[in-house]
């Protein structure tokens, strides 16, 4: 064929290709694409066009799933993924390939794990931060679009130290959020607590339970010390070892006398109180060794590094009926939360 040929074939093919065009666009329908289109295939799209008043989602932001989260969070407070599974009522299996998932996404590990401990990383402990509020939002956000406006009385039962340390901050925010909640706070010992809930004087306890108890859910567990004064002349090696504690029925209070009793130490209590702020000061004047987990010692005391045993941790749950109000409910997330951040 000759040159000539070939040009007039081109110049025949350009025109079929622009009277298709116009055709298409007085059809209102698009133009057809041009016959390199199948080359092209394998290629990047280009990024979609900007949205005004939207900022554009960078390429390492992902969303994080909040199935991945609830196992996330069951795991991280647990510090087990069996005890994780319960929680979440999913199987072991799949609250593992959750964990995955998320590491996976955020191409971070997210626990530290060994033959019998599960451990938060570095990059763990600054998600548990976001995660339990990320959560708490979604589940008051379902409840408030799905019912009318929270309202009524609320009657939580909790331990002191809660109250006095890092949970007044979340309360406040709760009844800002929710103004029409009437919020009723006691203060008491986890054991008079929970009898309290069974007789129907309260609607939700945050409180620690005994070694063993199956009651409540777990949403926090934490290391129980030995405390004094730091100017305490109370050296832990005394023949008989002075202490002050909580009465009956204290939690901690058993935690420390089955564990002396178990060595064989002697001690005796010096000093008998339900008030955290009677114990800190007979504990910082020298006048018995106290114990307190460690997210709460009480400021003016510290850890009695000693030859003493140690005290094992200690499990902080939620209990509640299961005719739990809407309100309650929502005071419930907004606890797991709160507690997630301690």
């Amino acid at each position: 064929m000759s040159l000539r040929g070939r040009a007039d074939r081109s110049r025949a093919a350009r025109g079929r290709l622009a009277v298709d065009c116009c055709d298409g666009a007085r059809a209102g329908r698009p133009p057809r694409p041009p016959a390199n289109r199948a080359r092209s295939a394998g290629r990047a799209r280009p990024p979609p066009p900007a949205v005004a008043g939207v900022a554009p989602l960078d390429s390492a932001m992902r969303p994080l799933p909040p199935e991945l989260l609830r196992s996330f969070v069951a795991v991280a407070q647990t510090g087990s993924f069996t005890a994780a599974s319960e929680r979440v009522n999913l199987s072991q299996s799949t609250v593992s390939q959750h964990i995955r998932r998320l590491e996976e996404l955020l191409d971070r590990p997210l626990f530290e794990r060994d033959t019998r401990n599960v451990r938060l990383s570095a990059n763990g402990e600054a998600l548990h931060r976001y995660a339990g509020r990320i959560l708490e939002l979604m589940d008051e956000a379902v409840l408030s679009v799905c019912g009318p406006p929270l309202s009524g009385k609320v009657r939580l039962g909790m331990s002191e130290d809660f109250a006095s340390t890092h949970l007044a901050a979340a309360l406040a925010s709760f009844i800002q959020r929710n103004p029409e909640i009437e919020l009723e706070i006691a203060t008491g010992l986890s054991g008079d607590l929970f009898a309290a809930l069974d007789e129907g004087r309260h609607d939700l306890v945050f409180a620690k339970r005994i070694a063993g108890s199956r009651r409540g859910r777990v949403i926090r567990t934490e290391p129980l010390y030995w405390c004094t004064g730091p100017g305490s002349p109370i050296t832990g090696r005394e023949p008989v070892l002075p202490l002050a504690l909580h009465p009956e029925p204290s939690v901690s209070r058993r935690r420390v006398l089955e564990t002396l009793d178990a060595i064989g130490r002697p001690y005796r209590i010096a000093v008998s109180s339900s008030s955290i702020a009677a114990l800190r000061a007979a504990a910082a004047a020298g006048l018995g060794v106290s114990a307190f987990a460690g997210y709460v010692i009480p400021q003016g005391l510290a850890r009695l590094e000693a030859d003493l045993p140690a005290l094992g941790d200690l499990e902080y749950v939620i209990d509640r009926p299961a005719s739990a109000s809407r309100s309650a409910l929502a005071l419930e997330a907004t606890l797991v939360a709160a507690a997630a951040e301690f």
